[in-house]
């Protein structure tokens, strides 16, 4: 998911009384992922993430994060040209 806008995630973190540290383990990720993405140099993170942060900032997702689409392939094609179908998650 993509950060719509980082210092809105930002003042969310700060309205909700937690510092960057708090919020990531309460994500379990790190203080600097959560820095990241309100710096603006890790602009994207997965839906798990996104999902996390939002509940624990008491916000919907779609009021800090929106949905990318989807950039995996449907189709790949091995060294030797053979195409397979694979399963989209």
């Amino acid at each position: 998911m993509k950060v719509t806008d980082k210092e809105a995630l930002r003042r969310a973190r700060k309205r909700a009384k937690y510092s960057q540290r708090d919020l990531a383990a309460l994500c379990r990720c790190t203080q600097a992922t959560i820095s990241a993405l309100e710096t603006g140099t890790m602009p994207n993170c997965s839906d798990d993430l996104a999902e996390q942060i939002a509940k624990w900032l008491d916000r919907d997702v779609e009021d800090l994060f929106e949905r990318m689409r989807s950039s995996r392939v449907h189709r790949v094609t091995n060294a030797r040209g053979i195409t397979r179908q694979k399963m989209s998650a």
